[in-house]
């Protein structure tokens, strides 16, 4: 367990602690084991570090806006009114907040339309957004039943074997989850290949010197290809079953492989979000003395103390690190 900020073994710290261990009384250890509960587990993690990295997404959306020098009329609430989803209406209001005042957003731009990676935001994000909803809805019920058997009701007097230990419910919207997610991380690559694409007035590879430095290029290429990783990933395990138990159990959900899957793609995602944040961030470098809008701009500062910008080329592994870093320690 961790215990003040280390990892420790759980008997060492409950006796630092003076508890005596968990006993177990009739039925309970086959209750911890014989559930949903390490799916749910793992399922709990997940969604809660989806949500933080979604509201991550929106951020680097808007980072991103500015750093391409995007039209601001593809978040215009008229759009998203006539296409009610939840989703799309959140994502479209939390990317025009952060660009707010921003004097980047308010200059001239010379591009009609802009790509689908920047232009359909609010659709893409907030079709995962939603998705992360109907997984909160499915886990919220799931943490809160009785998923053991055989079923005991000592006030009726009944003991009933069902089959409620069966994990679909989770099964399937981990795999939802996992292809929500990979969808945000193939959304971000597309952006951060934009972004270094050497349009719109910004250098090619986000350098000064694209001939002789490789600036950003090898961050797109690491992108590339944890995106093909969680491709694969998202791949549904739901949709397979393998019979065991002498054809007792002659159906089962694959729910632990859906929620190992799951945590796998949600670490790769922070990664891509990471990269994103990173060459986004670089992008706006070359906008000044344009400024992007105060509360990005205060973030941008922060940044920097961390991170500093790109010059010349060096070992970029390090800056991805430190922005990961930067980024789970950011309130938004």
């Amino acid at each position: 367990v961790w215990h003040e900020g280390r990892r420790q073994r759980a008997d060492v710290v409950l006796q630092l602690r003076g508890w005596p261990p968990l006993t177990f009384k009739a039925k309970e250890a086959l209750a911890l084991l014989n559930g949903t509960q390490f799916s749910a587990a793992y399922a709990a993690w997940c969604l809660l570090e989806s949500r933080r990295l979604a509201k991550i997404a929106d951020l680097n959306a808007a980072i991103g806006y500015d750093g391409f020098n995007c039209r601001l009329s593809p978040l215009d609430a008229h759009i998203h009114q006539i296409r009610p989803h939840a989703g799309q209406l959140a994502t479209a209001e939390n990317v025009l907040t952060w660009l707010k005042n921003s004097e980047i957003a308010a200059s001239e731009k010379t591009s009609v339309q802009d790509p689908y990676a920047f232009r359909c935001v609010p659709q893409v994000h907030g079709a995962s957004r939603d998705a992360l909803a109907h997984v909160e809805q499915m886990l919220t019920t799931e943490i809160n039943s009785v998923t053991d058997n055989p079923n005991i009701f000592p006030d009726d007097d009944l003991i009933l074997s069902g089959g409620n230990f069966h994990a679909q419910p989770l099964a399937l919207p981990l795999d939802y989850l996992g292809i929500a997610l990979s969808e945000l991380g193939s959304i971000s690559e597309r952006r951060v290949y934009q972004l270094i694409s050497g349009q719109r007035g910004l250098p090619a590879f986000l350098t000064n010197d694209p001939g002789l430095h490789s600036g950003m290029m090898i961050a797109q290429y690491t992108a590339a290809a944890i995106v093909n990783q969680n491709k694969g990933l998202c791949t549904p395990v739901s949709v397979d079953s393998i019979i065991s138990c002498n054809g007792q159990e002659d159906h089962v959900s694959m729910a632990a492989n859906a929620a190992t899957k799951a945590r796998r793609i949600v670490l790769n995602l922070e990664r891509l979000l990471a990269i994103e944040f990173m060459v986004a961030m670089q992008a706006l470098e070359f906008r000044r003395p344009l400024q992007s809008s105060p509360r990005i701009e205060e973030i941008f500062e922060k940044y920097r103390a961390s991170v500093p910008r790109l010059e010349g080329d060096r070992v970029l592994h390090e800056d991805m690190e430190a922005t990961m870093a930067f980024l789970r320690k950011l309130k938004i």
